[in-house]
């Protein structure tokens, strides 16, 4: 196991939202794909670069690895950790509607970091032809989902997160996965600041915080 690897976290309740990804969505550069057979089972692989906050520039080729199985989705993060006062920070409330006010956000060693995922099951039913916030919700045609991935201290120059959604699993928002192979699926990695102790360090860990503008992210469309 990654020396990052302290803590491991799943997905959390998330209250609806009303998110902007079509940012990062028309920013971002779209990796390969190849599909390798294991034993019955087909494995689409895709790799795509992690692109700066907000879109328009790559922070780190190839940064982002998404597996896909007929009942699975993968997703392998490897990029340098931002430097410390070299970004913007998210402000305490910027959260979703009904969730709690963030824990202080400030610049500091080692910062927190959070791993998050958006699939979208129907793309091709997506509103104004593109997978944003309009299509996440359990009433949505293009059946949008949130899970949380990982939850991670920076300790190391190279940031590692991974995380693995299986069909029936629990979303934190939406009806939850039940398309791996042909979703729409968008990987966002959110700013915590300085990590904390106590309750306010497993708030950082297992929150949702900021919006696109100040996040990583990384786009797969369907294979």
């Amino acid at each position: 196991m990654n020396e990052n690897h302290t803590n491991r976290v799943g997905s959390r309740g998330w209250p609806k939202i009303a998110l902007v990804l079509a940012v990062v969505v028309t920013f971002a550069t779209i990796g390969a794909g190849v599909a390798v057979a294991h034993g019955n089972s087909k494995v689409h692989h895709q790799r795509a670069d992690v692109m700066e906050q907000g879109g328009g520039d790559a922070y780190t080729r190839r940064g982002a690895h998404l597996r896909r199985t007929d009942h699975s989705l993968e997703v392998s993060w490897n990029v340098r950790t931002p430097r410390p006062e070299s970004y913007t920070y998210p402000k305490p409330d910027m959260v979703p509607p009904g969730a709690s006010l963030h824990p202080p956000i400030e610049p500091g060693h080692p910062e927190v970091f959070t791993l998050w995922l958006f699939v979208f099951d129907n793309p091709e039913e997506c509103s104004d032809g593109v997978c944003d916030g309009n299509d996440v919700g359990d009433t949505t045609a293009a059946r949008g989902s949130v899970y949380q991935l990982d939850g991670e201290i920076a300790y190391e120059h190279r940031l590692r997160m991974d995380g693995k959604i299986r069909l029936g699993q629990a979303a934190a928002n939406g009806l939850g996965l039940a398309n791996p192979e042909g979703a729409d699926v968008h990987v966002a990695m959110a700013p915590h600041g300085t990590a904390l102790d106590g309750a306010d360090l497993i708030r950082q860990l297992n929150s949702p915080v900021g919006n696109p503008t100040l996040w990583w992210a990384a786009v797969f469309p369907a294979p």
